[in-house]
């Protein structure tokens, strides 16, 4: 995972009207914890962090925080939680956690699916998506943008689960049941007749095959 550098600014008061004024102002409420240091409010510039997470596969960043005003230079840290508006998307809130180089971190990583599997191509079955994020612990150098799973070779009814993926990823403990889904492959959906096509089908089936007597004549026979 890559390390990118960002300049935020050290947001003096706090509250709700605090948060409200600096999103006003181009910019987001945050908050940088962890290593049993004072936490401090952020205001992160709305535009670069927007960008940031426009280019990346993950919300779960590692970036080298740049206060202002802080001496030691950047902070290494790991973005772990962000806040959207329900109905804007737009980002409300940001945590920040400070990481060191050597330390190891549990963090989620997308799940990327890679090809067309078999049964789908061939057979018209249904690729199924289980887990779509893995939590994984590890130290932040070995942290990929995304775990990539190969499913073309995929049958119907076949499955890839967690577990299939640690010889893959041998520096990489993954943190969620080794049983969880990845991928599936179910068979086709059958499709339901429309309007038109049961109305011809039961047309067809009230027409008397060749040589065969109409149904009600076959039900009354001849009176004596």
């Amino acid at each position: 995972m890559k390390e990118i550098r960002l300049k935020v600014a050290v947001r003096e008061d706090s509250g709700k009207k605090s948060s409200r004024r600096i999103r006003r102002e181009g910019t987001i409420p945050g908050i940088i914890y962890g290593h049993k240091e004072e936490p401090v409010n952020l205001a992160v510039p709305q535009h670069e962090f927007r960008t940031i997470l426009h280019h990346a596969t993950s919300e779960h960043l590692i970036l080298n925080v740049d206060i202002e005003g802080m001496e030691n230079g950047p902070v290494l840290s790991l973005v772990r939680a962000v806040q959207h508006h329900p109905v804007t998307g737009n980002v409300m809130h940001v945590d920040f956690q400070r990481i060191s180089k050597d330390e190891t971190i549990e963090v989620g990583v997308p799940v990327v699916l890679k090809g067309i599997p078999k049964g789908v191509k061939d057979l018209g079955g249904i690729l199924d998506h289980g887990l779509r994020e893995v939590m994984i612990s590890t130290i932040p150098s070995l942290i990929p943008e995304s775990v990539e799973v190969d499913v073309s070779a995929m049958e119907i009814g076949n499955s890839i689960h967690l577990s299939d993926l640690i010889e893959k990823y041998p520096d990489l403990v993954f943190v969620d049941d080794p049983v969880s889904t990845i991928a599936h492959v179910s068979p086709p959906k059958k499709l339901e007749p429309t309007a038109e096509e049961a109305a011809a089908a039961a047309a067809a089936a009230a027409v008397p095959a060749e040589g065969e007597a109409p149904a009600e004549a076959a039900e009354g026979g001849e009176e004596s």
